[in-house]
């Protein structure tokens, strides 16, 4: 009985990212929506929080992001997922930004209301890349000579000294 509780209460009550969204474009559109947010947030005077809130999840923000340029996503898929992101978790967002200090929002969103980017890496796997050029690799080989080990082909025709047989 209580794995059925649990099971119902996994799939009813806790936020779940939509299955035709990729996680990398749901992830960054949360993170650039609550830098969105918090802007707003924090030039809005505090007697119009609760009607600036409700104008940012109406909608507002995931248009503002239209201008914003990200590397690793298009605009269109930004804008689609922030818009997915904010309706299906309008009412933890709402609460969230009424009760919150707006301070560290893309934590608070993201990762505690959301969950949208828990377990996504955000450095692609392209920009971890560095190019080096053959001078470079060159030069590190010269600087560490002392840590290089230079490997000894074998060759077949080579006679074998019984002391290296294992």
């Amino acid at each position: 009985m209580k794995t059925f509780i649990l099971f119902m209460f996994m799939c009813f009550v806790l936020p779940v990212q939509p299955k035709d969204t990729d996680r990398n474009a749901y992830c960054e559109s949360c993170l650039s929506a609550a830098q969105e947010i918090e802007r707003a947030i924090k030039e809005t005077p505090a007697e119009r929080r609760q009607t600036a809130v409700e104008e940012l999840l109406h909608g507002a923000v995931c248009k503002k992001l239209n201008s914003i340029q990200h590397a690793h996503v298009s605009k269109d898929k930004l804008v689609s997922s922030c818009m997915k992101l904010i309706d299906s978790n309008y009412d933890q967002f709402y609460e969230a930004l009424l009760t919150k200090e707006p301070k560290n929002l893309s934590v608070v969103l993201c990762y505690e209301q959301s969950t949208a980017c828990v377990g996504v890496k955000r450095k692609s796997f392209e920009d971890s890349k560095t190019n080096f050029s053959d001078s470079d690799i060159e030069a590190l080989l010269q600087a560490n000579k002392d840590n290089v080990r230079v490997s000894q082909p074998i060759h077949s025709g080579s006679p074998v000294d019984s002391r290296d047989e294992l």
